[in-house]
């Protein structure tokens, strides 16, 4: 097979089968006796009560909201005090995360509770005498109302006045919290009339409005308020004075079957650059501008050539293989003062309605960097998107990378879960990438800290890049994240246009597992590292470099073992393993640091034969084919054999977000391994899927697998192919196949 084109592999799901894990852990040690903790809890409901009667009628709701915070070692959702809860009759409405006084990284719950029974808890509390309740009680530090300084976020000194974003509690009585919020922010009706709002199943409210300095206080002290910060929006990327188009468009174009979305400020589409190639169906009612539509039409651009940077005077552009559906969410009614909810509005429409479209950019949201104790609506919006429609959004993570910390950190949404941030990097004259000052850093949030995900050429000062513009006759010199993002989608899209076994999760894994960093070297300024130049390269295998592609879903709780195809028949020495695991999940906006509601967790056992015999604290792995008097003589002794192999999953990040917190809930790992053949034998992964607040029951995933034979003159590739039959080379199109197919 030597000539032949090597596809990658597919239905490695024919290698999955299920397996029962043991949980382990040990009795868990709690920071206070019981006694001591239900002085604690007595003392702070006490003055939880006391608080309670000093908030003003015009600040609350009938039920308060108050915050239980638990001591720094029950993060885990399993530590949730649902006993305490359930026995006080407190309703559980969301959580986020919390800094002790020491500087550790703890949880708190928000509850919602009678404050007339408040008197009635504290006389009941010695009468519940079952185990959990009383480990319950030894959780928690605090029990009380939510500070101001916990509520605004992100407002800088110099702020006065603007459009901000309040994320309230969830309650029934919808209408009368607005009335009371809008009584506060003493609005007369026609102003009562411009403020948008958004109630999500199981979600917070989302509101939208104009509000001054003095009455910020006066907000952030409504009971049911969760948070409230900036909401602005501008175009930030940078561009110098336009030059004369150096190129021609492209001759007799067919129309692209697979088109990308671009939502932004729009595209012209008189332009003959674009008007056989991007069509626009939805748009916000106001009329376009200027200026954004320059910025969509510089993205589309990217979208649809790629950087002409090296493009010769009068060279004719090859016409593109993918087209664009420009969704024009820029600007909205007040060009002044754009309100991002009229915005995803729109979005919230339009998605769902584009069925053939599997991947949308975004390359413009609002300016400042994301809060771990907070969700905007925004990227909310697109993780629901992405999880009930199956899209995939790339969005740029913003060009605030020359700030002070924590100032150049991600902007919204590109911390979304169910997608890709995607930053830049920049090229020196040694043709060495790194990233470009100006790409925003991370990490990202729970659920997806390795932020940006991955980066692409964004240009700089000394090496720009140069797109059209909205007119026909100029072009720009740019650079910024904001044409980085749609490369990235345009990859994406060109993996599902190039073979219909790819979809979007396995896309996803596809870019992932093909980027530029290996493990140890992920960061948070270029996360998992610069994308492969080629989508080609990525559908396609070396004689002794094979990917294998595993499409699934599984019930959660469950476990599952995925075969890793090396064949015994191979005379290798040395392997390479790697692999890249996406999932999607349903949000929870309610709960900030547990976000993520189902995620996957890998273990990898290199030997199928060789388990772990353990007696007390002492543990020896042994191989049951070929050690098995010496496993005869530990059982004799006591020892007891493991129930499932001995595993060997090296560290799965070296950066410093993840030596702050593994990614345990993140929607995407990457990990690998170099191993000598003689270690393995039928190696496997395992993967556990996670679950916490959901009534989702299934996960969905794309597992990308790479065997690497390091050193070998054979061809592991056929070696798999003869042993593995229950696998397939993918059907692929390459790019050449399909301009001849097609005639572009």
């Amino acid at each position: 097979m030597s000539n032949e084109r090597r596809p990658i592999l597919g239905r490695g799901e024919n290698l999955v089968e299920p397996i029962t894990k043991s949980s382990g852990g040990g009795p868990k040690k709690y920071p206070r006796s019981y006694s001591e903790a239900l002085e604690l809890v007595t003392s702070n409901l006490k003055q939880l009560e006391s608080e309670i009667t000093k908030i003003p009628e015009e600040k609350r709701m009938n039920k308060i909201v108050v915050t239980v915070r638990l001591h720094e070692d029950f993060l885990a959702k399993s530590y949730t005090p649902e006993t305490f809860f359930r026995n006080l009759n407190y309703e559980n409405i969301g959580s986020r995360k919390w800094i002790t006084d020491s500087g550790k990284e703890s949880k708190m719950n928000f509850i919602k509770l009678d404050p007339n029974n408040i008197d009635n808890n504290i006389k009941t509390l010695t009468s519940f005498n079952t185990k959990s309740f009383k480990d319950d009680l030894r959780k928690i530090e605090e029990i009380n109302i939510l500070n101001v300084d916990e509520t605004v976020l992100g407002f800088e000194e110099s702020w006065d006045n603007g459009r901000v974003e309040l994320v309230l509690h969830p309650f029934e009585e919808t209408q009368l919290v607005l009335e009371k919020l809008y009584s506060l922010l003493d609005l007369t009706a026609e102003q009562r009339q411009k403020v948008k709002y958004k109630k999500y199943d199981n979600g917070p409210l989302f509101v939208s409005t104009i509000i001054s300095k003095d009455k910020l206080k006066n907000v952030a002290e409504f009971n049911p308020l969760r948070t409230v910060h900036p909401l602005k929006v501008e175009v930030n990327s940078f561009s110098k004075d336009p030059f004369i188009v150096k190129v021609k468009e492209p001759v007799a174009p067919p129309i692209p079957t697979k088109k990308i979305g671009i939502i932004d400020g729009g595209v012209n589409l008189g332009n003959p650059f674009f008007s056989s190639y991007v069509t626009q169906n939805f748009e916000v009612a106001s009329p376009p501008s200027n200026m954004f539509t320059q910025h969509g039409s510089n993205v589309a651009s990217m979208a649809l050539y790629g950087d002409l940077y090296g493009m010769k005077k009068d060279e004719q552009l090859m016409p593109p293989i993918l087209g664009i559906e420009s969704i024009r969410v820029f600007p909205t009614s007040d060009s002044d003062d754009i309100d991002l909810y009229e915005s995803i509005d729109l979005i919230e429409e339009a998605v769902p309605k584009l069925k053939d479209v599997d991947v949308f950019n975004v390359s413009v949201g609002p300016i400042g960097n994301i809060l771990d104790d907070d969700i905007s609506r925004f990227t909310t919006a697109l993780d629901q998107l992405s999880y009930d429609y199956k899209k995939l959004f790339t969005v740029a993570v913003g060009n605030t990378g020359s700030k002070p910390s924590p100032l150049n950190r991600i902007q919204s949404p590109a911390d979304m879960v169910n997608g890709i941030g995607v930053g830049s990097y920049s090229i020196n004259q040694g043709g060495d990438y790194s990233r470009a000052i100006y790409s925003s850093v991370g990490f990202g949030r729970e659920g997806c800290k390795i932020k940006p995900d991955l980066c692409e050429h964004g240009g700089s000062t000394s090496r720009p890049l140069q797109v059209l513009n909205s007119d026909s006759f100029s072009m720009n010199n740019v650079m910024g994240t904001s044409f980085s993002a749609p490369v990235v989608a345009k990859k994406a899209a060109e993996l599902m246009l190039k073979s219909k076994d790819v979809g979007v999760l396995t896309a996803r894994a596809l870019l992932t597992q093909n980027a530029s960093n290996e493990i140890q070297e992920v960061n948070h300024e270029l996360g998992y590292g610069a994308c492969i130049s080629r989508t080609d390269d990525i559908l396609t295998c070396s004689k002794n470099k094979v990917t294998i592609l595993y499409n699934n879903e599984m019930s959660v709780k469950n476990s599952a073992k995925l075969r890793i195809p090396l064949p015994q028949n191979s005379s290798a020495k040395k392997y390479k393993i790697s692999w890249t695991i996406v999932s999607d999940t349903q949000p929870n906006p309610l709960f900030a640091e547990g976000y993520t509601s189902t995620a996957l967790e890998d273990t990898f056992y290199p030997n199928e034969n060789k388990f772990n015999y353990r007696l007390g604290k002492t543990s020896y792995a042994r191989n049951i084919v070929h050690q098995s008097k010496e496993i005869q003589e530990l059982k004799a002794k006591g020892f007891n054999q493991s129930t499932i192999q001995a595993s060997s999953t090296p560290m799965k990040f070296a950066s410093e977000a993840d030596r702050r917190n593994e990614q345990k809930w993140d929607t995407v790992v990457k990990r690998s391994k170099v191993c000598l053949a003689k270690t393995l034998d039928y190696p496997f992964l395992t993967v556990h899927a996670l679950d916490r607040e959901t009534t989702k029951t299934r996960v969905r995933y794309s597992v990308a697998i790479t065997v690497e034979a390091l050193n070998y003159n054979g061809d592991l590739y056929d070696e798999i192919m003869n042993e593995y039959r229950v696998l397939q080379p993918i059907n692929v199109q390459l790019e050449n196949e399909l301009r001849i197919s097609n005639k572009f």
